[in-house]
């Protein structure tokens, strides 16, 4: 059989990070942006007044844009926030704007939470072997060239979970639900170009389209737990309440599919004849597969150290910001090391093992360390190393102490404007804020803190406290680890 093949030039995801941090956005405003805290926030009783969405000012915007824009006045829009002076916007700053919606989703659970993020449900599940169950479908047959690599369709589907945390029999219900790829052989030129639903001539072919859907699926997930989402927006502009009571895992399916359809369209996909039979068509129920606490109440994090070569000089260049694209948490921050300021030559510092364990993935700047040794990044804790040189770098099965040399920083992965590493958590497969309430990242005794605005926040040891910088400033950002737990 003719296999498919398709070549891409540039990556499909948005760049996990930016340091130093963007002056502005060019993203459309985001209504379900996670909070820097994702601990479970309970759900207010609902009532008849606004809800609030959230906006992102960008470069050359001015409150008479913005009101104008959502048709507020200029004065309601400063009482909502607070606001004395219309002329003090900031870029960056994160103002609410409260919107009245009349139609609401349905409150029905149809999956649980365990499902959506790649965590311990996923443990022994093979991802080639069951697309192989359909040998002439269209993905048993795709090929793609992603990052200079041809990869295969699952080859593909497992680097989107992986990089994103989140469930590929969750993506794979959608590729089959929008697209029908998984189990069909002959596809339209729609099903072969939007796989997953979006008509965006700049997402086409299955890598950007599944990437899309699984940070539209973190910004459901984390949205709903963080209290944050609470509008879902339609393809057509229209927008519905998320129902009272839905669990995190049914509100990132609803998010993701309402993005490519109409209400009236939405209403049927997420009815028990749209998504929820899919996925029982390939997978069964999936309560068989769920895992009733991702979180415990008691969790705690591991002693780490700061994973930076010990007696160096570094910057704090990043305060908590996105852990893999705007999707998922504020679960990552930035150091950037002293010797290679503006540029993304490999540095000659080393990235540290903040804590012992195993390298599950090193490839394309990232590097996962799995923190209890059974090989699986969905179980227990796991770290990230982002934009870390190929040159010298760990290899997938090496087993590392604390303090051992994971790789160099530089600008590999992503679009990174300058030499760097980029840090991040995740407990279960769910990505954990760096200002986390209940386990905040706290790294050689250096407790992380965000901010309202994301990249700024701040570090503290005892008496001493370092401010995210864009700039290095020593005595504001600078710090010299001293490879302390």
């Amino acid at each position: 059989m003719m296999q498919r093949f398709f070549c891409l030039t540039r990556s499909a995801n948005t760049p996990p990070t930016r340091t130093p941090r963007p002056l502005f956005s060019f993203g459309e405003a985001a209504t379900a942006t996670p909070t820097s805290e994702p601990t479970e926030t309970p759900e207010p009783t609902p009532t008849q007044g606004p809800i609030y969405v959230e906006y992102t000012v960008r470069s050359g915007e001015t409150l008479g844009y913005i009101s104008a824009r959502f048709n507020l006045s200029v004065e309601e829009l400063m009482k909502f926030n607070g606001l004395t002076d219309p002329n003090t916007l900031q870029v960056g700053q994160v103002l609410k704007i409260p919107t009245f919606v009349e139609k609401v989703g349905p409150a029905v659970k149809f999956l649980p939470d365990s499902e959506v993020v790649y965590g311990p449900a996923y443990k022994n599940f093979d991802l080639a072997a069951f697309i192989q169950k359909y040998p002439d479908s269209y993905l048993a047959q795709y090929n793609e060239i992603v990052e200079g690599k041809n990869r295969t369709g699952a080859e593909i589907i497992q680097l989107v979970a992986e990089r994103f945390s989140v469930g590929p029999r969750v993506l794979l219900a959608l590729l089959e639900l929008q697209g029908g790829w998984v189990t069909t052989a002959t596809l339209n030129g729609n099903q072969i170009a939007y796989p997953m639903g979006l008509r965006d001539p700049s997402r086409q072919h299955l890598y950007r389209q599944a990437a899309w859907a699984a940070n539209q699926l973190n910004a459901g997930y984390y949205g709903k737990i963080s209290g944050r989402l609470g509008i879902l927006d339609f393809a057509d502009h229209d927008r519905a309440r998320l129902a009272y009571g839905l669990n995190p895992g049914t509100a990132a399916l609803h998010n993701v599919l309402a993005k490519t359809a109409t209400w009236d369209e939405w209403q049927t996909l997420v009815a028990p004849q749209g998504f929820r039979a899919t996925y029982e068509k390939l997978f069964g129920a999936p309560e068989q597969y769920e895992i009733k606490t991702l979180r415990p109440k008691n969790l705690r994090q591991p002693p780490m150290i700061l994973p930076l070569e010990a007696g160096k000089l570094w910057y704090f260049t990043g305060g908590p910001h996105a852990g893999w694209v705007d999707g998922s948490p504020w679960a990552a921050v930035d150091f950037a090391p002293a010797d290679q300021a503006g540029s993304c030559w490999p540095s000659q510092y080393w990235a540290l093992a903040a804590a012992p364990g195993v390298i599950t993935s090193a490839e394309n700047g990232r590097v996962i360390q799995d923190l209890d040794g059974d090989g699986f990044q969905g179980t227990g804790w796991a770290l990230l190393y982002m934009h870390l040189a190929d040159q010298e770098r760990v290899n997938v099965g090496d087993q590392l102490k604390t303090g051992d040399h994971v790789g160099h920083p530089a600008c590999q992965g992503g679009a990174a404007e300058t030499s760097h590493v980029h840090f991040a958590r995740l407990y279960n497969g769910q990505w954990i804020a760096a200002g986390d309430a209940q386990v905040p990242m706290t790294l050689s005794g250096w407790t992380f803190a965000s901010e309202s605005q994301e990249y700024n926040g701040s570090m503290t040891r005892g008496d001493q406290t370092r401010t995210a910088e864009n700039q290095r400033i020593q005595e504001r950002n600078g710090i010299t680890p001293d490879g302390a737990p």
